[in-house]
């Protein structure tokens, strides 16, 4: 193409690893509005837009020591439909790794919020 090796290599590499990134990262949304929706059903919440939006992306180890990308997905949800709540949850590559709601329920359906 150029005549220079490592040029034509790089021509081909950057738009290849930008492909990627961006099928990994559809995978792995998919896969954290999957756990979003679980989660909310498991507590009896209503899952808002049916989606969740990436708010961070950062290069991290995982459980066995291997780095991958971190993203953090934040999504809504609602328990009595009056008002929106934000959530959370961490991926490493495609694997659940934390999820967080802001606050559970007591008995009497009392919010008792986590920190």
């Amino acid at each position: 193409m150029t005549g220079n090796a490592l040029l034509d290599l790089l021509i081909i590499a950057i738009p290849a690893l930008f492909i990627r990134l961006w099928w990994t990262g559809s995978r792995a949304r998919e896969l954290a509005v999957g756990h979003a929706r679980t989660a909310c059903a498991h507590k009896q919440l209503q899952f808002l837009d049916q989606t969740a939006a990436l708010a961070g992306i950062k290069l991290k180890r995982n459980s066995h020591g291997v780095y991958c990308l971190q993203r953090q997905y934040r999504f809504e949800f609602t328990d009595e439909g009056a008002f929106r709540d934000t959530a959370w949850l961490i991926m490493h590559g495609h694997t659940l790794a934390q999820l967080h709601f802001p606050y559970t329920r007591d008995t009497d359906g009392n919010r008792i919020y986590q920190h």
